[in-house]
């Protein structure tokens, strides 16, 4: 009987009929991604022995696994190849380098002339991250290769997570009797983790980055753009009852299309579940504040340039100016004779009229990019003031007016601002 202990093998499935050591399993793998914690990548490189890339692959595709060591096997894979790049890119979360670059200049608040917001994390970015930097799996070397997480294919685990992710939104919920991992926290928690830490790292494109909003939520981040339409089909050379069956399957197959398919905040999710959309929902609020940020810079980068082109041409102007008193000549060049910083303010002084030396055209340049950002960033716009009748009767009327709307205001219940669709969802999911 000892004997045949001391040889005992059990497959991993039969882990999930036997409480105690599924547990003790659990807690190896635990034990595994605190080893690595902290950067640890020697220990990381030493790990691949004991699990290598073909085993944590398919472990994480394995969709009869139980929800424990699924959750586990996430964890070590995250823990060995993927944290310390995750952890590089989030020490600079909150710092914004960013070159002066072509492609600096060329990007925008908005990417098109409607002023609609495009989906955050989508689209060119300038920003200098630090790179990914992985080396082959080395388990006992004399050399210092253990600088850098063990390498593993991260097209393919790119491909992997976007997939399971679909299939979970599309087939996954409460009403399913039997889920992957054994219950929706299981489902949803591991590959949600996954994802989140590949975003972070930066490895999922524009196109991967739309999936995983449209999963999301597809009625706030669905492309509006309308759709080709197809042309008719052929059905010549058909009989009536053949003709009438397929009618009857293209209706059915346009009610099928006509359900639109429920994202994940439209779902019963648990704590668990909510918590990691929480912090999905934070990275792409963070990818609109850069977004943001880039575009002042390529903004600033433009403007700049004109104030300095219209200061020197008026330094040339006054140069060759010969019929000019004293005193004239003075107001003329206090400009330039003045310190950077108070040129800078005498050139941005719009209240001072006729008086700024900044052209009418470079100020309004000025005005509609302050007013593209507040509606970028979901603050109403203020209205035009047209030119205002002051007489008397216009004035009453206007004060009139302005009484009947305020009155009109309080009787309506207030509407909230406008903010930008992660800012929503993410409030939205907090108030759940």
């Amino acid at each position: 009987m000892d004997g045949w202990m001391d040889g005992w093998c059990v497959d991993i499935m039969e882990l999930s009929e036997q409480e105690d050591m599924r547990k003790f399993h659990y807690h190896t793998l635990r034990l595994y991604c605190a080893l690595c914690a902290l950067g640890n990548t020697r220990v990381a490189h030493a790990l691949c022995s004991h699990l290598d890339q073909s085993q944590l692959l398919y472990t994480i595709d394995n969709q009869y696994l139980s929800g424990m060591l699924r959750e586990g096997f996430y964890n070590v894979l995250i823990s060995i190849h993927l944290e310390t790049a995750k952890e590089a890119r989030l020490m600079m979360k909150d710092e914004f380098i960013i070159p002066v670059t072509a492609e600096t200049r060329s990007i925008r608040l908005f990417s098109s002339a409607s002023k609609k917001h495009s989906p955050p994390g989508v689209g060119l970015s300038t920003s200098l991250k630090p790179r990914l930097n992985f080396t082959p799996p080395c388990f006992i070397s004399t050399k210092r290769d253990y600088l850098y997480s063990p390498q593993i294919p991260l097209d393919a685990l790119k491909e992997k997570a976007i997939s399971m992710l679909t299939e979970a939104v599309q087939g996954g919920g409460h009403h399913i009797r039997d889920p992957v991992g054994g219950g929706v926290e299981y489902q949803f928690v591991p590959i949600l983790k996954l994802i989140s830490t590949l975003l972070t790292m930066g490895v999922l494109g524009s196109e991967d980055v739309q999936k995983i909003l449209l999963l999301i939520d597809p009625n706030v981040f669905r492309d509006m753009r309308e759709e080709g339409v197809t042309g008719p089909t052929d059905k010549e050379g058909l009989t009536g009852t053949e003709g009438k069956a397929v009618e009857a399957g293209e209706e059915e197959a346009a009610k099928e299309a006509k359900q639109p398919m429920k994202g994940l905040l439209e779902k019963r999710l648990p704590e668990p579940v909510k918590r990691l959309m929480c912090e999905l929902l934070h990275y792409f609020c963070d990818c609109e504040l850069k977004h943001r940020i880039e575009a002042i810079v390529s903004f600033s980068d433009s403007f700049v340039s004109k104030l300095q082109c219209n200061q020197k041409f008026r330094y040339n102007e006054l140069m060759l100016a010969l019929n000019m008193s004293a005193a004239v000549t003075a107001k003329k060049t206090k400009e330039f004779r003045s310190p950077p910083q108070e040129q800078i303010n005498m050139l941005l002084s719009f209240s001072m009229g006729d008086d700024c030396p900044c052209p009418s055209e470079i100020q309004e340049e000025l005005y509609e990019f302050h007013n593209q950002l507040q509606l970028h960033c979901g603050i109403p716009m203020e209205e035009d003031e047209e030119e205002r009748d002051t007489s008397i009767k216009g004035r009453l009327l206007m004060l009139v007016n302005k009484i009947k709307s305020q009155s009109y205001k309080a009787q309506e219940p207030k509407e909230k601002k406008r903010a930008a669709p992660c800012e929503e969802i993410l409030t939205f999911l907090l108030s759940l």
